[in-house]
């Protein structure tokens, strides 16, 4: 069965589509994602969805991608052909906590073949600790593909969507004996020399070789950029300059800047306190050639001898960074297969090569 996608006038055409996958017994289970602007209400969805009894995850974000194209508000609905073992966590119960519910429901889920969608609360500020959890539960046998939900006016509500209805501060898993493949890059080249983040506050970091963290930031990107900072235009900027993690044998990981204030760096997730990070920059091009190594490597580590659908999980600054040349990103991706997807507020992929890690500025495409 097709992906569904259709504009939020009425819940009427929820249920339709909804009750149809319902019936049909082709469909396991429900990817079910909608954009944050001219959403349903929490009170109209929860009804639904409790009367369907197949499995359904999924979340509010940004941005839908449909047909390749980008889709600013709407419903996108993703029939699977495989079962989902689906699990609601509480992120602000503790790590300790959360291990035991998996224990509980997930207990039979360690197998090498496997794959495991998450989609979490983008403002949470438990989600390190959960996706940390989350990954010695699991390990490195499952492939890992998801990312955050939310609205880009940073405003926390309920953005995570299960079978119960709409979740705040929360977590959804969907383990499958399918195995996924996939592609993740970013195409973010360092300008920099590695620099060590020396004291750090949460998502703040504060000290760069112990000193203030903007004063660094700010003299590297001004020289490489021919640009001043002001009190309005950091997030212009910055945009195009985000952070790389320096990791042994694996491509950086990227983080993302939003805003400074009392000479800190504030980012959508965290660096750790004494991590060497280096200062990123990309172009269009670079950024398209990422989508197209994305592609060829999920298209190389699938088995499928026929692919007419992909999935796309895009960030969502991307999107802001390349503005009406996001189009030609999509495009080039949409040239393998037909694309569905989402733009995230922070990206997961992992399919067994390091730990598992929250990703900024990525871009990920999934073959199943």
């Amino acid at each position: 069965m097709n992906d569904i996608y259709f504009y939020p006038k009425n819940i009427t055409s929820l249920k339709y589509h909804l009750t149809k996958f319902e019936n049909d017994t082709n469909v396991k289970s429900v990817l079910f994602f909608m954009a944050d602007k001219q959403r349903y209400t929490e009170s109209e969805i929860d009804l639904i969805l409790k009367d369907i009894k197949k499995p359904i995850i999924g979340g509010i974000f940004p941005e839908l991608i449909f047909k390749g194209q980008k889709k600013k508000t709407g419903v996108l609905l993703i029939p699977l052909q495989f079962e989902l073992k689906t699990q609601i966590i509480n992120l602000s119960d503790s790590s300790e906590s959360i291990l035991n519910q998996l224990e509980i429901t997930q207990k039979n889920s360690i197998t090498t073949s496997s794959s495991l969608f998450v989609f979490y609360d983008a403002l949470s500020e438990n989600k390190s600790n959960f996706i940390e959890t989350l990954f010695n539960f699991f390990g490195v046998n499952p492939t890992y593909i998801g990312g955050g939900a939310g609205s880009l006016n940073f405003n926390s509500f309920p953005c995570i969507i299960s079978n119960k209805g709409l979740h705040k501060n929360a977590a959804i898993i969907g383990w499958s004996k399918t195995k996924i493949a996939i592609g993740a890059t970013h195409g973010w080249r360092s300008i920099s020399t590695p620099l060590k983040v020396t004291k750090t506050n949460k998502n703040e970091i504060i000290d760069i070789n112990w000193k203030p963290a903007f004063e660094i930031y700010k003299e590297i990107v001004e020289l490489h950029s021919n640009k001043i900072f002001n009190t309005t235009n950091f997030f212009e900027i910055a945009k195009s300059y985000p952070l790389g993690i320096s990791k042994i044998d694996a491509e950086k990981v990227v983080r993302d800047p939003y805003k400074t204030l009392d000479n800190k760096l504030y980012l959508i997730d965290k660096v750790n306190e004494g991590e060497y990070i280096e200062v990123l920059n990309g172009n269009t091009e670079s950024l398209i050639n990422s989508a197209i190594s994305a592609t060829e490597k999920a298209f190389l580590n699938s088995n499928k001898k026929e692919i007419k659908t992909i999935f796309c999980l895009d960030c969502i600054s991307r999107s802001l960074y390349m503005e009406d040349n996001f189009d030609l990103e999509l495009n080039a991706v949409e040239q393998k297969a037909l694309t569905s997807g989402i733009l995230s507020i922070g990206e997961i992929a992992n399919s067994g090569e390091s730990v598992l890690e929250i990703f900024n500025k990525t871009i990920v495409i999934a073959i199943w």
